[in-house]
């Protein structure tokens, strides 16, 4: 008896490509880890801070939600490693493009609202010791970051996916 396996089409079949392209997604996968960490800065040092706390203190949700974020981007960047193809950067930048849209979105509002409206109040920015305007700059550096890694991760997948 002989086994036969099933033919995939060219166009599912597996692709191997070149020491360029996988050095340039490396490169990539590089610069979204750092930013990652740049972001989670603000909430590792306050986790840091209250776990060195001699008292119980409860972490903000702001902190919780910038972790969850982090792990979100984190998922992106282990996709983005496993798959190398145009298809997953394109991922990574529609991914990014939802936290540059948070950023923004909660950049406005720090600045618009003086520091006291209801998703502030959620997230409980209003209790952090900082003021307003130094979170909102926060907002602006993060969104600044995104904004860069996204347009060359968007440029690369576009050229890639041109020269295929």
């Amino acid at each position: 008896m002989t086994t036969t396996s099933p033919q995939t089409s060219r166009r599912f079949s597996h692709t191997e490509w070149g020491t360029a392209r996988r050095k340039a997604v490396m490169i990539l996968s590089a610069t979204m880890l750092v930013e990652i960490l740049l972001q989670l800065i603000p909430a590792i040092q306050s986790l840091l801070l209250s776990s060195a706390a001699t008292e119980e203190s409860q972490l903000n949700r702001w902190v919780y939600i910038m972790l969850l974020a982090g792990i979100m981007q984190i998922g992106l960047l282990i996709y983005m490693l496993l798959f190398v193809d145009w298809v997953t950067l394109w991922a990574a930048t529609l991914g990014n493009l939802l936290f540059i849209a948070a950023y923004a979105g909660l950049f406005a509002i720090l600045i618009l609202s003086k520091g006291q409206n209801e998703i502030i109040s959620y997230l409980q920015l209003d209790l952090e010791q900082s003021p307003a305007g130094k979170q909102a700059m926060w907002c602006m550096v993060c969104m600044f970051i995104l904004i860069a890694q996204s347009f060359f991760a968007g440029r690369y997948a576009r050229r890639w996916k041109r020269d295929k």
